[in-house]
């Protein structure tokens, strides 16, 4: 069942502060695909079965290159997943990025009435250079090229029947990722398929209300925030020396403060950082790295995640969609600026996103525990919830606001000062 295009997504919203409103009834549409599947993407790692309801947050970015091209579906795709990175964080986007980045492409093939084995190859391609890539920043830049293929000799010891040396490392975990990339797509062409082909009648609209506790308001001027952030992530993946970490660690402990943070966010941090850390020092123990350096690369990779959830809890949801808009903004070549500004005017805010979450929890155990069903139950949710995506109303900025961005500005420039002062002096020693 398919439904007329000029039936989709309708909204009144007003947009963000200074934003364009949508010119017309396409960018309307995809303004609200984009908002259903950011909700999904949120919902993904809240409930059981993730996978599929993240796959199901793909069909709406697909249902927008279906119905008005592949450009128009990238447009809304990325509109989605600043939605999704300003309402749970930069350091949780492994999951969205891959649905988001591969479902557009798959929603113009299926316009042309492309071949399912085309679909998943192409869905395939495009997942494995984002493993690629990703990949690579870990083994490359965290853990290191001596560990990962040191860890590999070790396993070569217990797998004798793979080959030998760094080349062969390499191409085995690239292989390894072409498998999982070609499942996954074979997965997901047979998902957005079906999704497309049983897309409800009903239309996917924004309604205009104001909800209790939409989101929690940034603690600091999240330009201020966004600015030193990015400082600090920088002087952290420059080096591993012991003296510079601890500055990060002591200036992390600082900003925390001066802005106030929660407890929750530092557990939900820790929570986070704890296995990738972890994985990093097993890399390095294993792969003969010794135990000074492979703690400082795990406390290294410890220290970049609770950067990026300190920046989340600090900026807020509010900040990250204002601070991202601007950026989406100097890139004027971009067709997708009006519809990034009325989206990001949009919220699927925490106190929205709880409420939807246990709904879906609710239809994803009720249903039974196969593929179709599953997915079956995700879609239904999708086209209950597409009607209530509240609104963000604007904050004005205080002078607490101000006087934290001061007192950020001046942390970071003092970690500059030391970190640098501590460089010389190791030079020079």
């Amino acid at each position: 069942m398919r439904r007329n295009s000029d039936e989709t997504a309708r909204s009144d919203l007003p947009p963000a502060a200074g934003s364009p409103p949508p010119s017309n009834e396409r960018e309307r549409t995809l303004a609200g695909l984009a908002n259903v599947a950011a909700m999904a993407f949120l919902a993904a790692r809240a409930v059981p079965g993730g996978f599929v309801v993240a796959l199901a947050g793909g069909i709406p970015l697909a249902r927008a290159a279906e119905r008005h091209g592949a450009r128009a579906g990238y447009a809304a795709a990325g509109a989605s997943l600043i939605e999704t990175m300003a309402v749970m964080g930069p350091a949780r986007m492994g999951i969205p990025v891959p649905h988001a980045a591969s479902a557009p492409a798959l929603g113009a093939l299926e316009r042309r009435g492309a071949a399912l084995l085309t679909l998943a190859v192409v869905g395939a391609a495009i997942r494995f250079a984002y493993y690629i890539v990703t990949s690579a920043f870990y083994v490359l830049v965290l853990v290191g090229l001596e560990a990962y293929t040191g860890t590999y000799e070790a396993l070569r010891e217990t797998f004798a029947f793979l080959p030998a040396g760094d080349r062969a490392a390499l191409f085995v975990t690239a292989a390894f990722l072409g498998v999982w990339s070609l499942g996954a797509g074979l997965i997901q062409a047979w998902a957005l398929r079906r999704g497309l082909r049983h897309w409800p009648e009903a239309g996917v609209e924004l309604e205009d209300r104001e909800t209790a506790a939409i989101d929690r308001p940034g603690l600091a001027d999240p330009q201020a925030v966004v600015g030193t952030g990015i400082v600090a992530i920088a002087i952290t993946l420059a080096t591993t020396e012991p003296i510079v970490l601890a500055l990060v660690a002591g200036w992390l402990v600082s900003v925390w403060l001066i802005v106030r943070a929660s407890a929750r966010s530092l557990a939900g941090g820790l929570a986070l950082a704890a296995p990738l850390a972890v994985s990093t020092l097993a890399f390095g123990l294993v792969g003969g790295l010794g135990g000074e350096l492979s703690l400082r690369r795990a406390g290294r990779v410890a220290l970049l995640v609770l950067i990026a959830v300190w920046l989340r809890s600090a900026a807020g949801a509010d900040g990250l969609r204002a601070i991202s808009l601007r950026a989406v903004r100097r890139l004027r070549r971009l067709s997708t600026l009006a519809l990034a500004a009325h989206v990001l005017g949009a919220s699927a805010g925490v106190g929205s996103y709880g409420d939807s979450a246990r709904r879906l929890g609710r239809r994803m155990r009720s249903a039974r525990k196969r593929p179709v069903p599953l997915l079956s139950a995700a879609l239904g949710w999708i086209a209950d919830e597409a009607a209530g995506l509240p609104r963000a109303s604007g904050r004005e900025e205080g002078a607490a606001r101000r006087r934290s961005a001061t007192a950020l500005i001046v942390a970071t420039a003092s970690l500059g000062v030391l970190v640098s002062a501590a460089l010389v002096v190791s030079l020079t020693a």
